[in-house]
Parts: C-alpha cells; sequence; structure tokens
C-alpha cells in the first residue's frame, strides 16, 4: 500500500536553513534611535531579498504615515544604500533598489553573498512586469511575520521566509516549479506561498497540482540521497520533498471562488485520467487526497491587498 513520508521530513531543509535564520521581524522601540536603525536594517534586508522595497509595504510595516515613510527612504537615497526607480508598474509609481554600498550593507547584516548587477539606470535591476506581484508578495510575508492577536501580542503566522529570487537560485531546474515563497511555520514544517492575483484556465491549474505533486511527496530514495551537491543547488530534485503544505494566497473573493471550483474539479478528475506515455492515472486517489489536505486557500490578506493596491 502506498504512504507518504512525514510532513517533517523536508530534503533539503539544510539548505534553506541560511535563508531562514534571517531575522525579517520588525522590532518596535520607543527610543528614536533605535527605532531608526531597526528601519535602516530591515529596509535594506527586504530589499535584498525582493530586489526592492516598497514605500506601501514600509508604511503598513512600520505604521507611520506615506509623508515620513518616503522621508525614511529618501534618507537612505541621500546616505547612498538605495536609488529610487520609477514606474508605472508600481500601485504609487517608485520602488527602491539597492546600490552597490546598500548592496554590500546587506551582506554584511545578513551573511549571505547574494548577486548584485548594478545598471545606470535603476529600474533595468527589476523584472518590471513581476513589481506589483512581489509588491504583493512582500506584503504578504511582512505582514505574516508582523501578525497579532487582538490585543496586540505577536502571533506570527510563520517565523521565517525565503523569497521567489532565492528559491530560483537555489533550484534553477525547470523541473521544479518555481514558488513566490516558502515559509517555515511556527510548527517547523514549511509551506510555498503561492499568490494568485488573476483568473487562470483550468489547465494552468492541473499543471501547477502536478508540480506541486512532485514537490510534496518524495520516495524515500531521495530523501536518502540526500539534497546538496556542494554548490548550494540540490541534486536529485525529481525524488526530493522540497515543501510540506501550499497556500495559495488570494487576492480576491472572485479569484478564490474560481481557483477553488477547479482545484476541487481538478482533484476529483485527475485520478480518472490517464498519462499518454506512462498509461498511469495522473494522480492516485491517495495522492489526491493528501494534495486536497495539503494545499490550502488563504483568504487573510485580501482586504489589505485590495486596499492598498487596487483602491
Amino acid at each position: 500500500m502506498q504512504t507518504h513520508q512525514p510532513t517533517s521530513r523536508i530534503t533539503n531543509g539544510n539548505v534553506y536553513q541560511p535563508l531562514f535564520d534571517i531575522n525579517m521581524y520588525y522590532q518596535k522601540h520607543k527610543n528614536r534611535r533605535l527605532q531608526g536603525q531597526e528601519k535602516l536594517t530591515w529596509t535594506i534586508k527586504v530589499a535584498m531579498r525582493f530586489g526592492f522595497v516598497s514605500a506601501i509595504v514600509c508604511a503598513k510595516v512600520w505604521q507611520t504615515s506615506r509623508a515620513k515613510t518616503l522621508e525614511f527612504l529618501n534618507k537612505l537615497v541621500e546616505m547612498g544604500l538605495l536609488q529610487v526607480a520609477k514606474t508605472i508598474r508600481a500601485a504609487d509609481g517608485r520602488v527602491y533598489v539597492l546600490t552597490y554600498t546598500g548592496a554590500q550593507y546587506a551582506r554584511e547584516l545578513t551573511q549571505i553573498d547574494f548577486p548584485f548587477r548594478s545598471a545606470p539606470e535603476p529600474i533595468s535591476q527589476l523584472n518590471q512586469n513581476a513589481i506589483m506581484h512581489d509588491c504583493i508578495l512582500s506584503l504578504v510575508l511582512s505582514l505574516g511575520m508582523q501578525n497579532s492577536n487582538t490585543d496586540g501580542t505577536p502571533n506570527p503566522l510563520w517565523q521565517a521566509y525565503l523569497t521567489e529570487l532565492e528559491f530560483k537560485r537555489l533550484y534553477p531546474s525547470n523541473e521544479v516549479k518555481n514558488v513566490d515563497a516558502l515559509v517555515l511555520l511556527n510548527n517547523n514544517d514549511v509551506a510555498a506561498i503561492e499568490i494568485e492575483h488573476s483568473f487562470k484556465r483550468k489547465q494552468q491549474h492541473e499543471q501547477s497540482i502536478l508540480k506541486f505533486k512532485t514537490a510534496l511527496l518524495a520516495n524515500q530514495a531521495g530523501i536518502n540521497a540526500g539534497a546538496n551537491n556542494g554548490d548550494g543547488n540540490a541534486d536529485g530534485v525529481g525524488s526530493n520533498k522540497l515543501y510540506d503544505k501550499v497556500f495559495l494566497v488570494v487576492t480576491s473573493a472572485k479569484i478564490q471562488q474560481d481557483t477553488q471550483r477547479f482545484y476541487d474539479q481538478l482533484l476529483s478528475e485527475m485520478p480518472n485520467r490517464y498519462d499518454k506515455k506512462t498509461k498511469q492515472p495522473l494522480l492516485t486517489e491517495l495522492d489526491a487526497a493528501f494534495l486536497k489536505a495539503n494545499i490550502v486557500i488563504r483568504t487573510k490578506f485580501i482586504s489589505e491587498i485590495r486596499e492598498l493596491f487596487y483602491s
């Protein structure tokens, strides 16, 4: 009888750990000097990990006005740590990217050596088509870290994260579905985050399900083989369990309903459909049940996303 490995058996947890060790919790201080230093280090780390930092996200996390937020970010520009990149792809018309000096400081803060390419035009450092998506992603990951109870007691949804940029460096192979982020949950499970901010065709969701299956279900040989080839990249990705579950973070109620409908249909239909090459079902009944339990649609951030990016 087919069984699945326990959710705690992430093949490549040691590969993720240096990135999970970067503290991304924004700590409030009563002392203005300490608060300024906290804003500075948090901003530099965010810009490093996402490729840029958004004033919209900073204002939300810091709980400061837009004017105060821009004033602080522009001070970092004057210090030579950031550059302004103006673009119509950002909800407020601008994002901030690291300078060479800022990148060096980010390496010192995190002890992570990440690739950095300076350019005469700051906006050319970025994929402009992904700016809105990545702004939303940075908001979601940050708010999950800053989550609190109604009385203000910290109650983070996850302890740490790594971003899509970092995931792609770990897994450059086309065999692995790029995910928007990974988060380390409070029970030490690792969840993939996917931002669903547009309507997708049923076939696109089917392709995602098959790639999630590969990443979520590992055979014992892959686990015993280990994950790292010595240069930070993973080997044998087809047999490695890369994360324990998937959170589909939707940006509207309509996208939630559409996504839920397609996933319900596909997880019901795919065990009864066969791959033309292998003559095997696209999913076993056990696979479908496992995926249904471990692919979760999250609606928590809809109101903040709509208010900040679509209002």
